[in-house]
């Protein structure tokens, strides 16, 4: 999880990589010192690396150093895990809702039509397999 200099070139210290290996023309791929205590090659990330590392984790803690992340901020930062937890759980109503109007149930028919075929392959071919001998 640490960040590795190749060629004088800083990397993320989340996913390895160079703004220029990400495409810093992006908006969020810039990287950017994450105000924890951490020092050097370590202190340094995408910021959207660093958002979605410390949003699923629910909370700023840094992992290595302890401290509090504190250029990590942003309206797509959960402050706590009850928040995210929220979120997730209506994004879940959502998609439940998908499936009470029928996406299920389409699922479902396709499934219950290959378990039958298969059945009725299965017993016809021991049949014959059992009236030929």
């Amino acid at each position: 999880m640490c960040v590795q200099e190749t060629e004088g070139e800083k990397l993320c210290r989340i996913c390895h990589l160079s703004s220029e290996m990400v495409g810093s023309m992006e908006e969020g791929w810039e990287l950017i010192e994450i105000g924890c205590g951490c020092k050097g090659d370590l202190g340094i990330a995408h910021r959207r690396c660093a958002e979605a590392w410390f949003r699923v984790k629910g909370n700023r803690l840094c992992e290595i150093c302890g401290l509090t992340a504190k250029n990590i901020v942003g309206k797509e930062y959960c402050g706590s895990v009850e928040v995210c937890r929220e979120d997730r759980s209506r994004s879940g109503a959502a998609n439940q809702s998908l499936y009470s109007r029928g996406a299920s149930w389409t699922g479902q028919r396709f499934c219950s039509f290959l378990v039958s075929f298969l059945v009725i392959a299965f017993v016809l071919q021991w049949y014959f397999r059992e009236s030929g001998t």
